[in-house]
């Protein structure tokens, strides 16, 4: 390339050109020959660092900023400046009260393994935000681990369900210049749905609730339109391939529609609904996803969150000529920062499978009592308890109660309408 050939020299170069330039005046000792030499040297010595100008703009190379000497720089082409690099490591071990003889929390999203130790998520991200005077970016996420397996069986199109490795997000973005900022993402991103989200680390729990493993998808790939319309208020417009896949099962497209609200500094309120054809090979038969999220912070140490979903999907019930199929719930969420380190977090849901579609109880085949439930009514209860060690090691202790209206969980060799767990998680981020 050639800004290899535009070295530390050449740059050194040019602050001795303007070193020289600084002095066009000689010594106040020379000859008027001597003066008219140097005035002939210090014109070739414009002209080259004119040539050098030229060819640094051409390479679009830009030097660093930062003018603190004990810091390395990187001096990266424009396109890479303001690209931003993290991640974190989380593990965990997971303690069933119930002893399941298969060693599995029955209904739960990612902590699914019993008197296990887990490498839940391994993930590393490489993102650059746009803004208006950068209007290109993008993001990719990686995530490796035993979550990443899950997130593989719930979408096809990438990897498989034995592959620890998922590819979380991956998508471009552009700040179109209309108005105040319309941003555009096409790619794979993570849902508009729910109060959590995938990386245990941004949500006050370490398991997740009912409605993020059943309710809600966790991804799309398609194309997202959001618009700020001051500082308080955006929406959200996009078109995908649906819920959970990479690669379309069938010919039709899923819309999504969503909008969030902060009309006080403690206050924030969201909602998203999208409809589309879901199911394999089924252009017709849609499936309809609302949900709401409110939140609110009456004290400084204190945060609460309040969350609520309702789906229907049509001819999604197995019986002759089919039928709808719905679900909905809600969540109260609560956390207390009692230090600047330690904090505890309270989960309280409710969630109605009304039909035993999303929990897939009502088919024998994948039903773990080995036959079919018409509805199911669960509830739980969750006390996560957060100590961050610095500002890079957290741990967190969790206990958790599961109950339902019939006998789905496994305990010990027979079933039982309830579950308890308590888990240690260990998160690094960086």
């Amino acid at each position: 390339m050639k800004y290899r050939k535009t070295g530390m020299g050449q740059v050194c170069g040019v602050m001795v050109i303007g070193m020289l330039l600084s002095g066009v005046s000689g010594p106040a000792w020379a000859d008027d020959s001597s003066n008219a030499a140097l005035k002939a040297d210090i014109e070739i010595l414009k002209q080259r660092l004119s040539e050098l100008e030229t060819t640094l703009a051409e390479q679009d190379v830009l030097p660093p900023t930062s003018g603190d000497a004990s810091v390395a720089t990187l001096w990266l082409p424009s396109g890479l400046q303001g690209v931003q690099f993290g991640g974190y490591v989380d593990t965990s071990y997971t303690y069933n009260f119930n002893e399941p003889n298969n060693r599995t929390s029955f209904l739960r999203a990612f902590d699914t393994r019993a008197e296990d130790f887990m490498i839940n998520q391994a993930k590393i991200f490489v993102a650059k935000p746009v803004s208006a005077e950068s209007p290109v970016g993008f993001r990719t996420d990686l995530i490796f681990g035993s979550d990443a397996e899950v997130l593989g069986s719930v979408s096809t199109g990438l990897g498989s369900t034995t592959d620890e490795l998922d590819i979380q997000q991956g998508y471009v973005e552009y700040l179109a210049p209309l108005g105040n900022g319309l941003d555009v993402k096409m790619g794979k991103f993570t849902t508009l749905h729910g109060a959590e989200v995938t990386e245990s680390k941004d949500n006050w729990n370490f398991s997740r609730s009912f409605l993020f493993a059943w309710a809600e998808p966790l991804s799309h790939t398609g194309v997202r339109v959001s618009y700020q319309w001051d500082e308080t208020f955006t929406t959200m417009f996009g078109v995908n391939n649906g819920w959970d896949v990479v690669d379309d099962n069938n010919k039709a497209k899923t819309v999504e529609m969503g909008l969030t609200w902060a009309p006080l500094q403690d206050v924030s309120l969201s909602s998203a609904y999208m409809f589309g054809a879901e199911q394999g090979s089924d252009s017709h038969d849609q499936r309809h996803l609302w949900t709401a999220v409110a939140s609110y912070k009456p004290l400084e140490k204190l945060a609460l969150k309040f969350a609520y979903d309702y789906g229907r999907e049509e001819d999604a019930v197995n019986e002759e000529g089919g039928g709808s199929a719905s679900w909905q719930g809600f969540a109260i969420y609560a956390k207390y920062d009692a230090t600047d380190r330690w904090a505890i977090a309270n989960r309280f849901e409710v969630f109605q499978d009304q039909d035993g579609v999303r929990t897939a109880v009502n088919s024998a085949t994948t039903s773990p009592t080995g036959s079919a439930i018409d509805d199911l009514d669960l509830w739980e209860w969750t006390l996560t308890n957060e100590y961050k060690i610095n500002s890079h090691l957290i741990a967190r202790l969790e206990y958790r109660l599961d109950k339902a209206d019939s006998k789905v969980f496994r305990h010990d060799q027979g079933f039982s309408n309830y579950q308890n767990t308590v888990a240690l998680e260990v998160i690094a981020p960086f």
